[in-house]
C-alpha cells in the first residue's frame, strides 16, 4: 500500500502531548517519517481550534485537517468545516448548552466548575499551560470541559440523564470532563474525515488511529488500525474489535508510546495490505 493511502489520526495530551510538560520531542523523528511519505497526520482532540493550529504551526502540519472539542468541530485540508448526516450542527448551540449545564448543577446540586465560568488564569492553573493557551483552551466553539468534584459521583448518573435528555453527551478525558452535542464524538469526526479524504482523492485511506483515555474509545473503534498509549488515567474503554493483529496497546507512555505505535502499524508489510 503506498504511504498516502495512509491517515494517522491522533489524540493530543498524553498521547501525542506529554501528560505532564506537553513537550512531543519524542514524537518528531516518527512525525518527520510521515511527513517526508506525504502521510496525512489528523489531530483529534479536546482541544479548540486555536489550540490545534497553534501546535500545527509548530509541527510543520500546518494545512492538515483536525478534529477539536472531542469530534464537535471537524475541519477539511482546506481549512471548511466538515459535516455530515447525524452529525448535528458543528458550532451551534454553545449558548444553549451552557444554560443546560447551569439548570442541571442547580438542580442537581452539583459542585463541577467549567472553562466558561473560570479566569484565564484559573484555567492554568488546572491545566499547567501558559496564559495565552490557557486562553486559547477557553475559547470554545461548541463544547464545555467541566473540572469534576468527586463529592458528586453519586450524582453522575443523573447528571448524564439530565445532559441527555438535553440532546447532549458527557465524555472523560485524562484530565476533565466534556460535554458535547450528541452525535458529535471522535468516532463520527473519523467517518467524516474519510468519507471527505475519498472523495477528494478517489481513495479511503487506511486509518490508525492513537488515543489514551476514554474519550478517544470512539476513535479507536472507527479506525483500520488502533493504538492504545499507556496512560496516566483511566484508559478507553472496551473495544468493539480487540484483536491483536488490530490493536497494539504500547509500553510507552505519551509521544514515546505515540512513536512505538506508529512504527508498529507502518512497517512495509502494512503499507502493502489493505
Amino acid at each position: 500500500m503506498p504511504p498516502q493511502d495512509l491517515m494517522v489520526v491522533t489524540d493530543l495530551d498524553g498521547t501525542f502531548l506529554d501528560h505532564h510538560d506537553y513537550s512531543f520531542d519524542a514524537a518528531l523523528p516518527m512525525l518527520e517519517q510521515l511527513r517526508a511519505d506525504d502521510v496525512p497526520v489528523v489531530f483529534c482532540s479536546s482541544k479548540t481550534r486555536a489550540e490545534i493550529t497553534a501546535l500545527q504551526q509548530r509541527t510543520g502540519l500546518d494545512g492538515q485537517a483536525f478534529v477539536a472539542e472531542n469530534g464537535a468541530i471537524v475541519v477539511g485540508p482546506d481549512g471548511k468545516a466538515i459535516t455530515g448526516a447525524g452529525a448535528g450542527p458543528a458550532n451551534a448551540g454553545l449558548a444553549r448548552l451552557r444554560a443546560a449545564l447551569d439548570h442541571t448543577r442547580a438542580d442537581l446540586d452539583l459542585h463541577f466548575a467549567t472553562f466558561g465560568g473560570v479566569t484565564d488564569e484559573v484555567v492554568a492553573t488546572w491545566t499547567g499551560l501558559d496564559l495565552e493557551t490557557a486562553g486559547d483552551a477557553r475559547r470554545r466553539e461548541a463544547s464545555e470541559v467541566l473540572l469534576w468534584h468527586a463529592e458528586d459521583d453519586d450524582r453522575a448518573g443523573a447528571f448524564r440523564e439530565s445532559l441527555a435528555a438535553a440532546g447532549l453527551d458527557l465524555v472523560r478525558g485524562g484530565r476533565f470532563w466534556h460535554v458535547l452535542p450528541t452525535g458529535r464524538d471522535k468516532g463520527t469526526a473519523v467517518r467524516l474525515l474519510v468519507a471527505d479524504h475519498a472523495r477528494r482523492t478517489g481513495t479511503a485511506p487506511r486509518t490508525i488511529g492513537l488515543g489514551d483515555g476514554p474519550n478517544d474509545t470512539a476513535l479507536l473503534d472507527a479506525v483500520d488500525l488502533a493504538v492504545v498509549v499507556r496512560g496516566h488515567g483511566p484508559e478507553p474503554g472496551p473495544l468493539a474489535d480487540d484483536r491483536p493483529e488490530r490493536v497494539h496497546r504500547t509500553t510507552a507512555p505519551g509521544p514515546q508510546g505515540w512513536a512505538e505505535g506508529v512504527s508498529r502499524f507502518t512497517t512495509p508489510s502494512v503499507r502493502s495490505h489493505r
